[in-house]
């Protein structure tokens, strides 16, 4: 993966580690069993890029999340009940997604920040909660 030319996500990866992901979860309004399945370190992430276009399917041990956008459009989806608007950008060898549950009325942001083994994610959530993800490619 060359970070010039930032061209492929596309991959399986398996979390490395994680720093303060439940506390961020627990801001944005998760209960406990949703943040223990959702921070669980058997969770994989799969990403496929066509062009602009980002697929990324999450599994974790009970479910599994598939989220899609373009970067640059607006995009809408429900994957833990309430409707989130977003738009996802590209900056380098990042992808910069800003988010708002517009039920709640909560903002975050995620970037996933690629390097030649894998990418951390960064979470910034309500009250200002930061939380960092590694992500090793498996595949």
């Amino acid at each position: 993966m060359g970070l010039g030319a930032f061209t492929d996500f596309t991959g399986t990866y398996e979390v490395a580690s994680s720093e303060g992901y439940e506390e961020d979860l627990e801001a944005i309004g998760f209960g406990p069993d949703a943040r223990k399945d959702m921070a669980s370190p058997e969770q994989t992430l799969t990403v496929t890029q066509e062009g602009d276009h980002y697929t990324l399917k999450t599994t974790d041990p009970a479910r599994t999340i598939v989220s899609q956008f373009t970067l640059g459009q607006e995009f809408v989806e429900s994957p833990y009940g309430d409707p989130v608007k977003g738009i996802a950008r590209r900056d380098g060898n990042c992808i910069i997604l800003q988010q708002r549950n517009t039920a709640a009325k909560l903002d975050n942001t995620v970037v996933f920040e690629a390097d030649e083994e894998g990418f951390d994610v960064h979470f910034t959530g309500p009250g200002n909660t930061v939380a960092k993800r590694r992500y090793k490619r498996r595949t």
